[in-house]
């Protein structure tokens, strides 16, 4: 008979996992979630994933963000078992935070109120990714910082050579609804964009229209929200010239991490980031990267200033490239989490 961690094992392969799983775990983890060399390892992985975001190695467990009811259950149910929670977003200012949409509000309400609570009331050790969320924790928890990972290769710059043969300037925000404040602030600015260069090509997120002026501009491209899963196999070909990254100062936005930047250099394109963001460190302005204030005029000038220079924008992305590799370094999680899980800690990921 299949004891009943092997039974949400076998649930958990039909799961769809979330950002956090992948980005705080998996990725760096991915050859230990696989069988390994030797007689022992071949029969099986090292750690057995048992719900969509939740997986086992011995006595410890790990849950990323949430998962299936019944995998929550049986985890916290299990007295045995010592809890590493991994949460990359600030729920409690999420209730206070009135340019997040409401029913991304009550979602995360729901999940605050629920599962989070529960998680970090059993958790010995929570891992976070910014020094806002840390702060949250410290006095009870051990906790762990570090940022996200990605899998698969950063973008070259092969698609700059579209430039040279007259195509358009592609810009990309990949903000959702989630990013109210910042996504009201770009929609302005990219009116302006649009209407000083007719070079200039936008691509936004969106499950229906903006409700704004720039619902149906022939040089808008809409791109519907998909699961994880696929979304990272629609960034695999996607590439854009310029990516925009405003933070506006609201209360969710502190929390929020530095994964845009990688994901940007997964995309091929050199960001444009607001000065003030808590991770504006990471970029060197004029380098790696744009900074400019929040004001909509800053932007709109920093912008068209990129477009004028592709040449030079060109060079800025393989520094952006590099910086970012930096930033995807596998090594920070995985001598973590070899360390809590009990596993040998190697050099390759």
């Amino acid at each position: 008979m299949l004891s009943a961690w092997q039974h949400l094992s076998r649930l958990a392969r039909a799961s769809r996992s979330i950002p956090t799983t992948d980005l705080y775990f998996a990725n760096a983890c991915r050859d230990w979630l696989k069988p390994g060399p030797g007689s022992a390892a071949s029969r099986g992985p090292r750690i057995r994933r048992i719900g969509a975001n939740s997986f086992l190695c011995g006595d410890q467990a790990v849950v990323c963000r949430r998962d299936a009811p019944r995998v929550v259950e049986a985890i916290l149910a299990d007295p045995a078992l010592r809890l590493t929670y991994v949460i990359d977003d600030d729920l409690d200012a999420a209730g206070v935070d009135q340019t997040l949409p409401s029913d991304y509000r009550s979602r995360l309400a729901r999940l605050r109120e629920g599962q989070y609570r529960a998680l970090v009331e059993r958790a010995e050790a929570i891992v976070v990714p910014t020094e806002h969320l840390a702060a949250k924790y410290r006095a009870t928890h051990d906790v762990r910082l570090f940022g996200p990972v990605w899998a698969g290769p950063l973008a070259d710059d092969s698609h700059f050579e579209r430039l040279e043969r007259g195509k358009a300037f592609q810009i990309a925000y990949l903000g959702s609804v989630t990013h109210g404040a910042d996504r009201a602030f770009v929609i302005n600015v990219l009116e302006a964009v649009l209407a000083a260069r007719p070079d200039a090509a936008v691509t936004m997120i969106a499950r229906g229209k903006l409700g704004c002026s720039l619902d149906g501009h022939p040089r808008l491209r809409l791109r519907r929200p998909l699961p994880w899963a696929l979304h990272r196999a629609r960034h695999a070909r996607l590439r854009f010239h310029l990516a925009l990254y405003p933070m506006l100062d609201t209360p969710f936005n502190r929390g929020r991490s530095v994964n845009k930047v990688i994901e940007h250099a997964v995309l091929g394109a050199v960001g444009l980031y607001s000065a003030d963001w808590a991770f504006a460190d990471r970029i060197r302005n004029g380098e790696t990267g744009f900074l400019a204030p929040n004001e909509e005029g800053a932007w709109v000038a920093a912008i068209l200033a990129a477009m004028d220079d592709p040449a030079g924008l060109r060079a800025m992305q393989a520094k952006a490239r590099a910086a970012a590799e930096r930033l995807n370094d596998p090594a920070p999680q995985r001598r973590f989490w070899g360390e809590r899980l009990g596993l040998e800690v190697l050099a390759e990921v």
